[in-house]
């Protein structure tokens, strides 16, 4: 697979991806829930998977997201700017900033998708790749300027 060809596949899975957000977060009962990027092998190629659970709904559903494991940055590249772009000055559907979190339990590597009755997403991508803190650091940098733009909307101008 070419990088061309991950990138037009990427616009595609990220969409799919924030509408199961947007799915899940507008149920009108409380939700956790959990998303998880990966790799499998499939037909002979490590592929970018997708899994997402949501235990009060008994839903699961397992994601063969077309996308070969060695062009991953693309896609997250592209969730993480769609993330930005929708789900900032959402009405109801908020992330957090990204986060990594080591333990006996578990790493996570991610963020938060929330809405206003406290449903909560945790999107884990599950990646060690280096070069994913470049992708973290552009989508931090975007939220700080959103961040900033509000709290100087609340701010009295000074003459």
């Amino acid at each position: 697979m070419k990088k061309i060809e991950a990138q037009a596949i990427a616009t595609e899975r990220s969409r799919l991806v924030v509408e199961y957000i947007t799915k899940i977060l507008s149920d009108i009962e409380k939700v956790n829930a959990s998303m998880n990027f990966s790799s499998a092998k499939i037909d002979n190629q490590m592929m970018c998977t997708l899994d997402i659970y949501v235990p009060q709904r008994n839903f699961e559903k397992h994601l063969n997201l077309g996308i070969t494991s060695d062009h991953s940055l693309v896609l997250y590249e592209q969730i993480l700017n769609d993330f930005i772009d929708t789900f900032l000055e959402h009405e109801t559907i908020g992330i957090t900033k990204y986060y990594a979190i080591k333990s006996m339990q578990g790493n996570f590597s991610g963020i938060n998708a929330v809405n206003l009755i406290g449903s909560k997403i945790k999107i884990n991508f599950n990646t060690t790749n280096p070069d994913f803190m470049n992708i973290v650091s552009e989508y931090t940098r975007k939220y700080d300027e959103f961040d900033e733009s509000l709290n100087n909307k609340d701010q009295p101008k000074l003459r």
